[in-house]
This record gives structure tokens, C-alpha cells and sequence, in this order.
């Protein structure tokens, strides 16, 4: 188990998003499956060495900078485990496979939220993840681990505006839960967190569910641990002041 993810500390530069063309399913694969995390319960070992549990959903990356990576989950991934009470730490592996600790650093429990935190031991390239409000009808780009498929992207539109919520008619499956929801430009528009069971509704079909992204960009949802307050308001603020570069350039 590292400390670190290797693959996110010696990257040059991350993807430059807003895209101000719009990206095929290809050049989201490319550009956007390296920033999706797998992200695991920590269990403690008789040796007292954490590994990662046997259950698993979905993260990604919204902030980088030169003390560390924010990362973003459904906070049932992390919470609602039964391995989740042997360890206050989360696992999460990038497409190398490599697994390292991260810290739950705010909960967001009306949205089935959570931040994760990582320090970094090397490299300086920054990242900020756009979001945008979501529009009913647009096109959708999902990516996560559907049923153990790790790093799976499915397409599909937003299907109605509930609220909190969203509806997606891009197929997702367990596995999914925590992974993100994108838009055409690379946009974050929701995060995945459900879906209706359709081993308990079998007529049930393409019926997912997304928390809106406008909650990250809104401290008073969240309930913080350590320096969480501080990260997201660091995040919050990078996010605000890209959204004013890119609006000044349209």
C-alpha cells in the first residue's frame, strides 16, 4: 500500500477543461478515465497493514495543487460498508491499479457526498474541475467500475431534474456509485449515487440517479473533519476564479 499515486504526482500538466469544442466519446476516455479513482473501504490487518476492503465504488479527482489531491465519492461508498467501521481511511487506485490512503476530509450526508484528501510527495501541476448546472435533455458521459468493469464509460442524456437530484439514462450498475457525470465540454454536472434495483423492479430500465455538482461548491452542505473546511473553500475558490477566466474568453 503507498502513501501516494505516483501516476498523479509525475504528470506535467492535467486535461485544460472547460473543452471549448465539444469532446467525442473517445477524447473523454483519454482525457477524463485517468482523473476516476477506485475507491475502497480500508480494513485493518492482523498486522495492523490497511489494504483495501472487498467492497468498492467509484472517485474522482476535482482539485489538484502542490500540497495534495480532492477527490469526490458517494459517501455510502465510504460509509455504509461493513468494513467502514474498521478504519477511518479510504483506499483509492487510479487506472495503474496502485492503491493509497486517502482521508474522508467532509461528508455531505443529504447529498450521499464525500471528500476525500491526499497528500502529494512530488510534482506541481495543477487541476480544477469545472461544473456547471445540469440542463434536462443534454448529453451525459458516465465513467466507473459497473459490476467490477473497472473504468467503463456509458453514455447517455439527463433524463428529468428532481429536485437534489438528477435522472440519467446512462447505464450504470454497482460499481458506479461516487463516479462522475460529465457533460460534452468535460464539465462536472452530478455524481452518480443510485439507481432503482431491477432485480426488485424488473420492468425497471436505464433509471439512475446523480447528485447535483452545484454541492460541492457549497460549504454549509457539508460536515468537515481536520482541514476539510479548508480544502473544499481552496477548491471552491480555483473553481470560481476558472469559471471567470473562461467566461471572459467566450
Amino acid at each position: 500500500m503507498s502513501t501516494s499515486l505516483s501516476d498523479l504526482d509525475e504528470r506535467a500538466q492535467f486535461p485544460v477543461l472547460p473543452s471549448a469544442s465539444i469532446l467525442s466519446s473517445s477524447q473523454i476516455s483519454e482525457e477524463l478515465k485517468p482523473l476516476v479513482t477506485v475507491v475502497s473501504p480500508a480494513t485493518r490487518m492482523w498486522t495492523r497493514q490497511e489494504v483495501a476492503s472487498g467492497e468498492f465504488g467509484a472517485g474522482f479527482l476535482i482539485h489538484a495543487d502542490k500540497a495534495g489531491y480532492l477527490f469526490v465519492t458517494a459517501n455510502h461508498v465510504v460509509s455504509h460498508s461493513k468494513w467502514a467501521r474498521r478504519s477511518s481511511d479510504v483506499m483509492v487506485a487510479t487506472t495503474s491499479g496502485v492503491w493509497a490512503k486517502a482521508h474522508i476530509v467532509a461528508v455531505a450526508k443529504d447529498h450521499d457526498l464525500a471528500l476525500l484528501w491526499m497528500s502529494r510527495h512530488s510534482g506541481d501541476a495543477d487541476f480544477v474541475q469545472p461544473i456547471v448546472p445540469v440542463q434536462d435533455g443534454e448529453n451525459i458521459f458516465v465513467i466507473g467500475h459497473p459490476e467490477g468493469l473497472k473504468f467503463s464509460l456509458s453514455t447517455g442524456i439527463v433524463s428529468s431534474l428532481r429536485s437534489q437530484i438528477f435522472q440519467i439514462s446512462a447505464p450504470i450498475s454497482p460499481g458506479n456509485s461516487g463516479g462522475p457525470v460529465y457533460d460534452n465540454h468535460g464539465n462536472l454536472i452530478g455524481i452518480v449515487t443510485s439507481k432503482v434495483d431491477d432485480n426488485a423492479e424488473p420492468n425497471a430500465e436505464n433509471l439512475g440517479f446523480a447528485a447535483d455538482a452545484q454541492t460541492l461548491l457549497s460549504s454549509s452542505a457539508w460536515s468537515f473533519r481536520g482541514n476539510g473546511q479548508q480544502l473544499l473553500q481552496s477548491y471552491i475558490q480555483a473553481a470560481g476564479h476558472l469559471q471567470a477566466r473562461t467566461s471572459a474568453t467566450n
